[in-house]
């Protein structure tokens, strides 16, 4: 240690102590301060970077975390739409049996029923939009939630059509009825429930047997249109439940993986946090330690000073 002043041996080692105690106290403060015993790579190169990884993984899994539960949510928005048809289908179910037997003015108004209900349903379908997207409403839709950026973990969801027009459309709830849904959200069979020889084109009984007496049908006949369209209805119910099951699978399934996410999340931040976070109670207890360390070696000095003094006094 050069000096222009000299100091003794004692003096200069007490200074030295003193010096690192300082620099000692100064990051006992700064571990106190920020709760961490690393806090830049100079601290400790491999704690940090490997610290940094960890962090910075838990950065990324919780962001994919948000995605998994916007997942779900447009999940259930379309499963608690299929909850909802699976209630209309029902009383479209009982407004065609309430009609089988009726009076023909009891017939009329079940036809009107029947229709506002399939209009509701459809509708219903088509509201049952998150964010854009609807994956009820069209087969081509898809939700595909990606759940790791390091592997190629995803869950691809495919829409459906639930109110297709189409022939034969197999994501339908009316899966073997040709051209089930009108353009107005109605059912073509819809007046099925008049009972009268003009639903016999659209229900597909054009080939059937008619009496010869115009405009009228037979009882048997009659019955077995009802019969038709009620197999339709208990169809359509038992396809919407097997739409349903498949979304509430997934829906299982995204919530399974964020419970992952979130979890494993915790766990990769917690082993950064067992590289770089300070015991609170041994710093605490190295700060008294290191103010007592400093406070002898100013005494020291002080001491050494005093010694001094009373030579100089002798040589007075």
């Amino acid at each position: 240690m050069s000096s222009d002043i000299t100091l003794t041996s004692v003096q200069q080692d007490t200074l030295l102590q003193l010096q690192n105690a300082s620099s000692l106290f100064n990051r006992t403060q700064d571990r106190l301060n920020t709760g961490k015993k690393v806090n830049s790579v100079t601290d400790d190169a491999v704690a940090y970077f490997r610290s940094t990884s960890l962090y910075d993984r838990t950065g990324a899994l919780e962001t994919r975390k948000g995605n998994i539960d916007q997942s779900v949510s447009a999940v259930s928005a379309a499963l608690d739409a299929t909850s909802a048809v699976d209630g209309l289908l029902k009383q479209l179910k009982g407004v065609l049996e309430g009609a089988r037997g009726a009076v023909l003015s009891q017939r009329v108004a079940a036809t009107t029923q029947f229709k506002n209900i399939a209009k509701q349903l459809a509708q219903l379908v088509k509201d049952a939009t998150y964010q854009g997207l609807n994956i009820l409403t069209s087969t081509t839709a898809s939700l595909s939630t990606q759940f790791s950026e390091r592997t190629a973990a995803t869950l691809t969801i495919n829409g459906f059509n639930l109110c297709g027009t189409g022939i034969g459309n197999t994501n339908s709830l009316f899966t073997g009825a040709t051209g089930a849904f009108k353009a107005d959200g109605s059912l073509n069979f819809s007046n099925v429930v008049l009972g009268g020889p003009a639903n016999l084109g659209v229900l597909g009984f054009s080939a059937l047997n008619l009496t010869s007496q115009l405009g009228t049908i037979t009882v048997s006949l009659a019955e077995q249109i009802f019969g038709q369209s009620d197999n339709r209805i208990d169809a359509a119910i038992a396809q919407n439940e097997a739409i349903s099951a498949s979304l509430g699978i997934n829906v299982s399934i995204l919530q399974a993986r964020s419970t992952f996410t979130a979890d494993y999340s915790v766990t990769l931040s917690e082993g950064g946090d067992k590289l770089t976070l300070a015991d609170l109670n041994t710093e605490a207890a190295n700060s008294q330690a290191l103010t007592l360390r400093q406070q002898i070696g100013i005494q020291s000095l002080s001491v050494s000073g005093q010694q001094n003094q009373s030579i100089l006094n002798l040589l007075k």
